[in-house]
């Protein structure tokens, strides 16, 4: 409750500010991004759901190391875990099928739903015991007795106190969104030792339901993943002196916004794509054709994703069943993995190179 509590004496800095007040200006793009993708929003968010689970397990659980095949495999929904890692894994894809779910309730910041999240995060992962709140020893009217006390009270005066904050709308909301979450993982609330992992995901929830739309189309934890180094730095500056209210956010908070701003550039550019496609007039299916064309001799099912990520994987399969069938193209193996070799050559052009002879003789 350090940082919430320090908030009236926080001094922002001019390029803090002026960062803020960029993002501001994509926020207010927010509703254009929604009618714009509103026809393949259900598509798009499964998609991004699989994404940001990956990126999350890798951005915190990365030593578990899972094999690669074998984290895409986990995220069909037949698959079963065989080890616990795996069955995080299966719980972190769970989490963001939620997330990311079209006719999901929004995520209320207080105890009940903290746990729940809490709780299917790291469900058969952890014990009900490791689940718990740590204790405190809360003393008595007496000189030597005590009595234990759950940090759940502690995390009840927290939301008190930032719900009061919020309702005053006195300081930008995702600035208030980081002093929480800097306050929950500094309070060590949880027995286990993950709540780094718990508090980045409550301020991804929390930006990307009430500011950030950006987010809810493409991946905020892929960007973090290629700056960890400098989240665990800014992170180590946040917890350095909290304990006498002097916590150093700014650095975090200069990150996020970073994050942010990316990830607006990301969507515009996004948007632009999915605006020029819309106005085609041949078949998706031509589309992913001329896509494969330019695309090397050998490729898989993935190269054409990155390329068309709002194409279904229906399309780029039939696709594919039909240059096989002209016999354009046939697979290498099978699964999910398989690649394709073309079966002809794309014609180029050739320039023939003639040898110029001087003649220097008189």
């Amino acid at each position: 409750m350090k940082c919430i509590g320090n908030l009236p004496r926080i001094q922002i800095p001019n390029d803090v500010m002026m960062s803020a007040l960029g993002l501001y200006t994509e926020i207010g793009k927010n509703d254009y991004y929604e009618t714009l993708f509103a026809g393949d929003f259900a598509f798009m968010a499964k998609q991004l759901a699989l994404q940001e689970a990956y990126h999350f397990y890798k951005c915190f659980f990365a030593d578990l190391k899972i094999p690669e095949p074998r984290l895409k495999s986990l995220q069909l929904d037949s698959s079963r875990p065989k080890t616990k890692a795996e069955t995080l894994y299966k719980n972190i894809v769970a989490v963001f099928a939620i997330i990311h779910h079209p006719a999901r309730e929004p995520f209320k910041l207080n105890v009940t739903e903290l746990n729940d999240l809490v709780k299917l995060l790291y469900r058969d992962y952890f014990t009900a015991e490791q689940l718990g709140y740590r204790k405190i020893e809360k003393a008595k009217h007496t000189l030597l007795a005590s009595e234990p006390s759950s940090k759940r009270e502690q995390l009840e005066v927290l939301m008190t106190d930032f719900a009061a904050v919020i309702k005053k709308n006195e300081h930008e909301r995702s600035f208030l969104y980081l002093n929480f979450i800097v306050d929950f993982l500094n309070m060590d609330i949880y027995k286990f030792e993950d709540g780094d992992a718990v508090a980045v995901l409550v301020y991804h929830i929390l930006c990307r339901q009430d500011l950030f739309a950006a987010s809810r189309y493409v991946p905020f934890f892929a960007k973090l993943a290629v700056r960890m180094g400098e989240f665990r730095a800014a992170l180590d500056r946040a917890r350095f002196n909290w304990n006498e209210g002097y916590a150093e956010i700014m650095p975090l908070h200069r990150l996020f916004l970073k994050l942010h701003r990316d990830l607006y550039a990301d969507l515009a550019e996004e948007a632009r794509d999915y605006e020029y496609e819309a106005k085609l007039e041949i078949r998706k299916s031509d589309y992913v054709e001329n896509t494969i064309d330019k695309l090397p001799e050998v490729f898989s099912k993935e190269d054409i994703r990155l390329r068309h990520p709002l194409i279904s994987d229906s399309t780029i399969n039939r696709t594919l069943k039909r240059l096989q069938t002209e016999n354009k193209i046939r697979p290498l193996g099978t699964g999910r993995s398989a690649k394709w070799i073309k079966l002809y050559k794309k014609e180029t052009k050739k320039t023939s190179m003639k040898q110029l002879n001087f003649n220097l003789e008189d």
